[in-house]
C-alpha cells in the first residue's frame, strides 16, 4: 500500500499538533496559586529568578543549568514586552512580583513544556517519516498527541518534557546524518544532544543512537554507504566535541565548579541506585509493569512492545538507530530503585512509534491477502489506531477536567480561614507537600502550628493539644502518614466539622509512591480534584 498523500498528510498532521497543543494547555494553570501542587516546579523557577540579578550562578548540579537559563530568559523576554505598559520598573522589580504572585512564572515555565511537548509530537512525525512513511508517521504523531503521560507532564514547569523533546530533535538530525554522513550534520547533532544534556542529565543518552549509526555505517553492506574506521573515529570526534559545546556552553558552571558538579552528579546517582525515600520493585520490573502501562494504557503499550520486537527482527539494521536509545536508557533507569512515572517519559515517543509501525504492517500484510482499496486500508488503520489510544485518550480527557478545578490544597487555604480564628493551635498531619497553605489564604491566616512526637505519643512542644487537628488522606503512604497517636487522639477528643475530598469514591488506584503528586498514574475515573482529601477536627472543650 502506497504512503498517504502529503496533502492528506500535511491536513492530518495539523489537526494532530493543535490536538496536542489543545489537551496540554487545557488545565495549564492548575493548583495556582499554590506552589507546591508539582514538586520541583520550583526548583526550577526559584534559581531562574534570580539569575535575572546577574548571577549566573546555580550553586547547585542537581540539574543542570539549560532549561533554568531557558526560564530566565523567558522572564526576561516578558520583561521586555510588558515594561513600555508599565508593568514592571525593572528586571528586580519583576523579580520580585514573585513575593506577591507566583502565578506568571509558572505559567511561564509550564508554557516551554506546553510548546516542548507539542513539537515533540512534530518531531516523532519527521522521523518516521525519513525512516518509514508519512502514514506511520501520521499514526506515531497520534499516539503521542493522546499519550497521557506524556501530556501530564507536558502541563509542568520542569525540564523533562523539555530534555525528551530535544532527545527526538537529535534524532531527527542523526536520521539526517545517515542519509549524507557530513561533519557538518554530525556536528549539529552533537549540539543537539549537549544541549538535551545540559536540559536534564538523561538526555546525554541520546549520544548512543549516533555511535550506533557510525558502526552500522562501518559494517554497511553496501560499499557506497560504507566508511572507513579513520572516518568513523572523526565522526565521533567532532560529535563528542558538539556534545560538549552544546553542554559546557549551556551549563558553564560545571567547569567553573567542577568539585560540587561531580559531587551532585554522583549523588543523583546515588539516589537512582537507592531509590527516593520508599523502596518498591527495581526498575526494570516497575517501569515495565507500573509506569509504561499507565504511560500509554495497556492496549497502546502491548502494541509498543510488540512493535519494538518486530522492528528488531525484521528490520534490525534500521531499529537498531531508532531504539538504540530507548533500550540503553530502560537498561540504566531500570538498573535502580529510583522509580519516579516521569522516568519512563523518554521511552513514550518511541513505544508509540513501534505501536504505529506495528498496525501499519499488520494491515498491510492483511491487504495482499484481501486486496482491500486504498481508503479501506486507511480507514483500517486509522480506527485500530483510535482503539489503541482510546484508554490513554479518556485519561487525558480527565487529566485536564480535573486540572481545571482548585486543587483541595486552594480550597481548604480559601475555605478554612472563615471557620479557625487567627493565631489558632493547628496540627497539619504528613509532609508539608500535602499541608494546607494558609500563606496563600487572602486575607493570610496566621496560625500556630505545632508537631506531633510519636516517641512520646505527645503533641511538640509542651503537650498542649491542638485546638484543630487537619489530617491530610490520600494513598501516598510516605508523604500523608497520619500517625497511630494521632488517630486514636483524634478518635477520643475531636470532633469532624469539615471534609475537603479530592475522590467522589475510595476506589483503590494506583500512585507513584515515591513522587509527592497527589494524583493516579491512572483510573482516574471518581478523582475530582488534584491533592489529598482533607479532614479538619476540632477539639470538643473548645467549642
Amino acid at each position: 500500500m502506497r504512503a498517504l498523500v502529503p496533502a492528506t498528510s500535511r491536513r492530518l498532521l495539523l489537526v494532530i499538533v493543535l490536538l496536542a497543543l489543545a489537551v496540554r494547555v487545557w488545565g495549564v494553570g492548575f493548583g495556582l496559586p499554590f506552589y507546591n501542587a508539582r514538586v520541583d516546579e520550583s526548583t526550577m523557577a526559584a534559581p531562574a529568578v534570580g539569575f535575572l540579578s546577574g548571577d549566573l550562578n546555580p550553586h547547585d548540579f542537581m540539574y543542570p543549568t539549560a532549561f533554568r537559563y531557558a526560564l530566565a530568559a523567558t522572564y526576561a523576554a516578558w520583561y521586555l514586552i510588558a515594561s513600555p505598559f508599565g508593568v514592571y520598573s525593572s528586571l528586580e522589580a519583576l523579580a520580585n512580583r514573585r513575593f506577591e504572585t507566583i502565578a506568571p512564572f509558572f505559567y511561564m515555565g509550564r508554557g516551554l513544556s506546553v510548546v516542548m511537548g507539542t513539537l515533540t509530537v512534530w518531531w516523532v512525525f519527521l522521523i518516521c517519516r525519513r525512516l518509514f512513511d508519512e502514514t506511520i508517521a501520521i499514526v506515531a504523531a497520534f499516539f503521542l498527541a493522546l499519550a497521557y503521560l506524556h501530556v501530564r507532564d507536558s502541563h509542568f514547569g520542569t525540564s523533562d518534557v523539555t530534555m525528551i523533546g530535544l532527545v527526538m530533535l537529535s534524532l531527527v538530525s542523526i536520521v539526517r546524518w545517515q542519509e549524507a554522513g557530513t561533519l557538518a550534520r554530525a556536528a549539529v547533532a552533537g549540539l543537539l544532544v549537549g544541549l538535551a544534556g545540559s536540559v536534564k542529565y538523561n538526555g546525554l543518552g541520546a549520544g548512543v543512537p549516533f555511535a550506533v549509526a557510525v558502526v552500522e555505517r562501518l559494517f554497511a553492506r553496501d560499499r557506497a554507504s560504507r566508511i572507513s574506521p579513520l572516518r568513523g573515529v572523526g565522526l565521533m570526534a567532532v560529535f563528542g566535541a558538539a556534545v560538549a559545546v552544546g553542554f559546557f556552553g549551556t551549563s558553564p558552571y560545571a567547569l567553573i565548579d567542577w568539585h560540587r558538579f561531580v559531587t551532585d552528579v554522583a549523588t543523583q546517582g546515588g539516589i537512582l541506585a537507592r531509590g527516593h525515600g520508599l523502596k518498591t520493585t527495581r526498575g526494570w520490573i516497575h517501569h515495565a509493569t507500573v509506569n509504561l502501562p499507565a504511560a500509554l494504557g495497556w492496549p497502546l503499550y502491548a502494541a509498543g512492545l510488540g512493535g519494538v520486537v518486530g522492528l528488531l527482527v525484521t528490520r534490525w539494521r534500521q531499529a537498531i538507530v531508532l531504539l538504540a536509545f530507548p533500550l540503553a536508557y530502560f537498561a540504566v533507569t531500570g538498573s535502580g530503585y529510583r522509580v519516579f512515572a516521569r522516568d519512563s517519559l523518554p521511552n513514550v515517543p518511541f513505544l508509540c512509534i513501534a505501536a504505529a509501525w506495528l498496525i501499519s504492517t499488520l494491515v498491510r500484510a492483511t491487504v495482499a491477502t484481501a486486496s482491500l482499496q486504498r481508503t479501506a486500508v486507511a480507514w483500517t488503520i486509522g480506527a485500530l489506531a483510535v482503539a489503541l489510544v482510546a484508554p490513554s485518550a479518556l485519561d487525558v480527557w480527565r487529566l485536564d477536567r480535573i486540572f481545571v478545578r482548585d486543587d483541595t490544597r486552594v480550597v481548604a487555604a480559601r475555605t478554612l480561614p472563615s471557620l479557625i480564628t487567627p493565631w489558632s493551635l493547628i496540627y497539619q498531619s504528613g509532609e508539608a507537600y500535602g499541608h494546607v497553605p494558609f500563606d496563600i489564604s487572602r486575607p493570610q491566616l496566621v496560625v500556630d502550628e505545632c508537631t506531633f512526637d510519636e516517641t512520646k505519643n505527645a503533641f511538640e512542644p509542651d503537650g498542649t493539644l491542638p485546638v484543630w487537628i487537619i489530617l491530610q488522606r490520600s494513598p501516598l503512604v510516605l508523604y500523608s502518614r497520619v500517625p497511630e497517636g494521632v488517630e486514636r487522639i483524634v478518635k477520643a477528643h475531636y470532633d469532624l466539622v469539615r471534609r475537603i475530598p479530592a475522590a467522589t469514591d475510595d476506589h483503590p488506584r494506583v500512585y507513584d509512591q515515591q513522587d509527592a503528586l497527589f494524583l493516579p498514574l491512572s483510573d482516574l475515573a471518581g478523582i475530582y480534584r488534584l491533592g489529598p482529601t482533607f479532614e479538619v477536627y476540632r477539639l470538643r472543650a473548645a467549642r
